[in-house]
């Protein structure tokens, strides 16, 4: 199998650009972000905006990591469900927490508008159904009216099928007010408006250590060091030596993402993202030029790209028989970072560095929830971000905590199989 040469295919659509040098000498900032994800670079823009100098550092390129090679999703939420949340920190607030998730969807929906309104690809987000269960996703879909204000779309099992054509779904949930982006093109434009603004961001810069003197941390790079009371970490997995107490709390998780050739094809016939509700499900969605693009699977390992690019044609195949034999054109892999209780890491330390990281699994809105919790709390002195407390960082385990995730993710696929073959006796 012959992939593109570009490794992704929000690389192959996305403008060249030039590296932001790495510093020289001693800087004074206010503020120092080490991580230029899409929570960093937030926090980085909320920060100058409130009259603070920052600098933000990054150790390949803007948005190399998981933030410029995800599905482009954002809505409201976090990968724990809010069933889950509620049984750790009550309704109330439980209800507070999605508020904040909520306010993150809002602002990249209003950054998006801003800066380019072609970053937003498409509008919508459907959750279909595996098994049989109308009166489940009914109560759902009251449930999130009621305690949430989400108001969230019912489709029959035949309103499903007319927009994805196949015998694997039944009831589908459609949030009108989700929508898509290009990720990797909006992280460049924030990036470019942050320097606008003023802030420095320097790429090809490893973060090498931090250290606290007197009021300032020192975070040193290979040619320079930056001084300044506040240091924000938003490196996710890619870097978990820099600050122990978040690396040790990460788990690096692997998923997987493939784009089709362009397709004449009559099985998706809605620009809406969608994905399933099992508990190992996969996420896809139309993009450009007729093209499909599938993710889907978490593991601890990352395959080569033509072997996960069968596996993703496997799992699409699955679902659609009808598409064929279509051609991969490009196939990859991103490192996430997960706690292992689903939620952010968002807060400080004890020696007052602040981190804002662990988004895998949550959409993009979480990691401007984030970056505007940490631009309140260093420039305002808000205290919101404290929400988070109950999930605190905790150890994973080490490669321990690798296996264990590896050993869950398999059981999830063995849970969901077999669910769907009770649905199907059932319905025999």
């Amino acid at each position: 199998m012959t992939l593109k040469s570009a490794e992704t295919w929000y690389e192959a659509t996305a403008p060249a650009r030039d590296a932001a040098p790495p510093p020289r000498g001693v800087i004074a900032a206010d503020v120092c972000v080490i991580g230029g994800g899409l929570a960093g670079l937030t926090t980085a823009m909320e920060v100058q905006r409130r009259g603070r100098i920052a600098v933000l550092l990054e150790a390949k390129r803007i948005a190399w990591g998981a933030s410029g090679r995800n599905g482009g999703f954002v809505g409201n939420g976090f990968a724990l469900g809010v069933e889950d949340i509620i049984e750790k920190v009550g309704l109330k607030n439980a209800q507070a927490l999605y508020r904040l998730s909520a306010h993150g969807t809002e602002y990249v929906r209003r950054e998006v508008t801003r800066l380019d309104q072609t970053l937003r690809m498409s509008d919508g987000v459907i959750v279909a159904q595996r098994v049989n269960d109308p009166s489940g996703s009914r109560r759902y879909v009251e449930m999130m009216l009621r305690d949430f204000s989400e108001g969230l779309e019912l489709l029959s099992t035949e309103q499903t099928r007319m927009l994805l054509k196949t015998e694997r779904y039944f009831q589908g949930i459609k949030n009108p007010h989700s929508f898509l982006i290009h990720p990797l093109r909006y992280a460049q434009a924030l990036a470019d408006d942050a320097r606008h603004r003023g802030v420095l961001i320097h790429e090809n810069t490893p973060a090498l250590d931090v250290r606290k003197e007197k009021r300032n941390f020192i975070v040193r790079t290979a040619q320079a060091e930056i001084h300044a009371p506040h240091v924000v970490h938003c490196v996710s997995s890619l870097d978990r030596r820099i600050n122990r107490t978040i690396g040790r709390a990460i788990l690096p998780i692997a998923t997987y993402v493939a784009v089709t050739e362009p397709l004449d094809q009559d099985a998706i016939r809605t620009r809406c993202g969608v994905g399933d509700m099992r508990r190992a499900g996969d996420y896809y969605r139309l993009i450009s030029d007729k093209r499909i693009l599938w993710g889907g699977r978490i593991t601890t390992r990352v395959s080569e790209p033509a072997r996960l690019a069968q596996m993703l044609k496997r799992d699409m195949l699955s679902v659609y028989p009808q598409l064929g034999d279509p051609k991969i054109d490009y196939a990859w892999s991103g490192l996430m970072g997960y706690a292992l209780h689903k939620m952010p890491l968002i807060g400080r330390t004890a020696d007052g560095q602040w981190f804002a990281t662990a988004f895998g699994g949550h959409g993009l809105n979480t990691t401007a929830m984030a970056g505007i919790l940490m631009a309140r709390a260093i420039a305002d002195g808000d205290d919101e971000y404290r929400r988070f407390a109950a999930f605190a960082p905790k150890w994973v385990g080490g490669p321990f905590g690798r296996i264990g995730v590896q050993a869950s993710y398999w059981h999830m696929q063995l849970r969901d199989v077999l669910d769907e073959r009770a649905d199907r006796k059932k319905r025999e």
